[in-house]
């Protein structure tokens, strides 16, 4: 079956792309029966998100995939029931490396439209759906998604933003999701819907200070926690939601 709305599963996922040095992450999905599709780091990006999905692919719904051209070829042949269409490199600095950083919700793309790759916007404005502009270069990173109307972030703008758009928002505090010593990650790179009664976390989201405000909020929408306690929260970029 070939999601059109990548981020809200209407059933447990089968399938996902995930980077493949996040062994303990690739390990959870597996053990949940989620087949992993990993790609390799990407030389160019900085280490610290060199191997993230979220910034190296993007799952435009319709059975298409957009991927940086050095690990596009290897998706191709690794995922059957898709087009795997390559995009030129994705590179280090910032905005250079955020041309597929985009939230899809099925009806609106948010994302900073001045550095969105070209063939996302082609594609959706053929299709006539809305391009939100964010100035939060990192939009999918900083976006949790709970159900079709009700996400969780840290950003200021982007809760700003989607409450104009007429979403339930949890604004939580920037910080505590690892991603290097340097800096913290962002609350989308730490999770993914894995069904639409499943929330997977990698690391335990209990020891976050938003944790009982975050619990209330998922607990709303029926959706379940599903996280190893064992690990501190960390953003691992994430997973691409594919079958």
């Amino acid at each position: 079956m070939i999601m059109n709305t990548p981020l809200l599963p209407n059933n447990r996922i089968k399938s996902c792309i995930i980077g493949e040095r996040y062994y303990n992450e690739i390990k959870e999905l597996t053990d949940l029966g989620i087949n992993c599709f990993t790609i390799p780091e990407n030389k160019s990006l900085h280490n610290e998100i060199s191997c993230h999905a979220d910034i190296l692919a993007f799952n435009w719904g319709n059975g298409k995939i957009l991927a940086e051209k050095t690990i596009a070829g290897e998706l191709q042949e690794k995922i059957t029931g898709y087009d795997v269409i390559s995009v030129d490199e994705i590179t280090s600095p910032y905005p250079n490396d955020i041309g597929l950083n985009v939230f899809f919700d099925g009806k609106r793309v948010f994302g900073n439209s001045k550095y969105i790759k070209r063939e996302l916007i082609d594609f959706y404005s053929e299709n006539n759906i809305e391009i939100i502009h964010t100035n939060q270069g990192y939009t999918k990173c900083s976006i949790c998604a709970v159900s079709d109307n009700a996400v969780i972030t840290e950003d200021d703008g982007l809760a700003y933003l989607l409450k104009n758009y007429q979403y339930d928002v949890l604004k939580i505090e920037k910080g505590f999701i690892t991603l290097t010593d340097e800096h913290y990650g962002f609350i989308g790179g730490a999770s993914a819907l894995i069904s639409d009664k499943e929330l997977y976390i990698s690391g335990d989201i209990g020891k976050h200070p938003n944790y009982r405000e975050i619990k209330a909020f998922t607990d709303k929408y029926n959706i379940s926690l599903v996280y190893n306690k064992n690990r501190p929260l960390t953003d691992f970029g994430g997973i691409i939601n594919i079958i």
